[in-house]
């Protein structure tokens, strides 16, 4: 009987130990990331891993440090584990749009944002994102499309009628170009787009 609670006791006693140092790992790595120490947030968690903490968090935490060192392919690899283990949470989507637009996949980068539509579907913040993605991949008409949505569910704005003159402009319908650079620089009440007056003077002036 002795010996069984000895053994009992020190079975008790690592599972003690082992998850107070992964409570200690996470304080760490939690700490660390609020001061933007993203090395030291990367060893904590790493460790947490190490210890079985696969969880969609650890995954999506060691994916923001490694896009923030700089390691992009790294970032996405984490995130994609992050996204097996919790497939609806619009911020891992968020997350690989960015990534992959700044490398440059703009179309996997708009797949990914396109999902955020699936748990927030009249987030005119995601079709904003959607349709400056498809300008940066020169898809202008699908870009206005984009836009569409974003005043349906949000309304008319200075980023929908920037956005539709800078669209207008490269499809060269000047026209149309010149009515939304006019509405934007009524919009622009703060005087944020000074490139408004630049482009109504080259494309608007007669």
């Amino acid at each position: 009987m002795r010996k069984a609670f000895n053994v009992l006791f020190v079975l008790l006693t690592i599972s003690w130990c082992f998850g107070q140092s992964k409570k200690e790992f996470k304080r760490q790595g939690l700490s660390a990331l609020s001061k933007g120490d993203f090395v030291t947030t990367k060893e904590n968690y790493l460790k947490l891993l190490e210890k079985g903490e696969k969880t969609w968090e650890t995954y999506t935490i060691l994916g923001d440090c490694e896009f923030h060192l700089g390691n992009s392919e790294d970032a996405i690899a984490y995130y994609r584990k992050a996204q097996e283990k919790n497939p609806v949470y619009a911020g891992l989507y968020l997350r690989m749009g960015n990534v992959l637009r700044k490398q440059g996949k703009f179309e996997e980068a708009i797949i990914n944002f396109r999902k955020m539509t699936i748990t927030e579907p009249e987030n005119p913040q995601i079709y904003n994102m959607i349709s400056s993605t498809y300008f940066e991949n020169g898809e202008f008409l699908a870009a206005l499309d984009a836009i569409d949505m974003m005043v349906k569910f949000g309304g008319e704005n200075l980023d929908s009628s920037y956005g539709r003159s800078l669209a207008y402009i490269k499809l060269n319908r000047i026209p149309e170009a010149c009515i939304e650079l006019e509405k934007a620089d009524q919009l622009d009440k703060q005087n944020e787009r000074r490139d408004i007056d630049v482009m109504k003077a080259l494309h608007c002036v007669k």
